[in-house]
């Protein structure tokens, strides 16, 4: 009697057990959010120089360049980078002619048309228009000096280059 009283003890605190057993369920929030993001930049530093000319012409334009890498979200196909310089070119050199010239043609990453060479001053050219998200590294950028007998003689001048993305 006494195991019979002891296991039906312990069978009924077990289906009591299971009675008492409920299931909880409890839920939250998750908030997301994707920022604007326009990133560029620029691989290398590039040196330009004339060191020569035939004689009776002016000075061969030199051209040298670079790569940069670019990641933009914006959707609105408006996206844009812009070039403006720290101090015009075309203020440099030491003869009275002053036309000194520097441009960059930039290649347009994936979606993005390029503008082709642009003349680079101190007032922002759009570079590269229209384009849509993307994420691409190895664009090319190629930089063109040109100048005449007149422009004289230039001691190595470093000229700042900003690009910025705009929306």
């Amino acid at each position: 009697m006494k195991l019979f009283s002891s296991m039906a003890l312990v069978l009924f605190l077990f289906v009591g057990m299971t009675n008492t057993a409920n299931a909880q369920a409890d839920d939250h929030v998750v908030t997301v959010e994707i920022q604007a993001i326009n990133e560029i930049l620029i691989a290398g530093d590039v040196s330009l120089t004339i060191s020569s000319a035939t004689p009776g012409s002016d000075p061969a334009p030199v051209t040298s360049g670079t790569t940069y890498a670019v990641t933009t979200n914006d959707a609105g196909g408006t996206t844009r980078i812009t070039a403006s310089t720290d101090v015009n070119p075309s203020t440099l050199g030491t003869g009275s002619g002053n036309d000194l010239a520097l441009s960059v043609t930039a290649g347009a990453p994936t979606g993005g048309t390029s503008a082709g060479a642009v003349n680079l001053t101190t007032t922002a050219a759009n570079v590269v228009t229209g384009m849509a998200p993307v994420s691409q590294a190895g664009v090319a950028l190629s930089y063109t000096m040109t100048a005449t007998a007149e422009t004289g003689q230039l001691a190595s001048t470093a000229i700042t280059v900003t690009y910025t993305i705009v929306n």
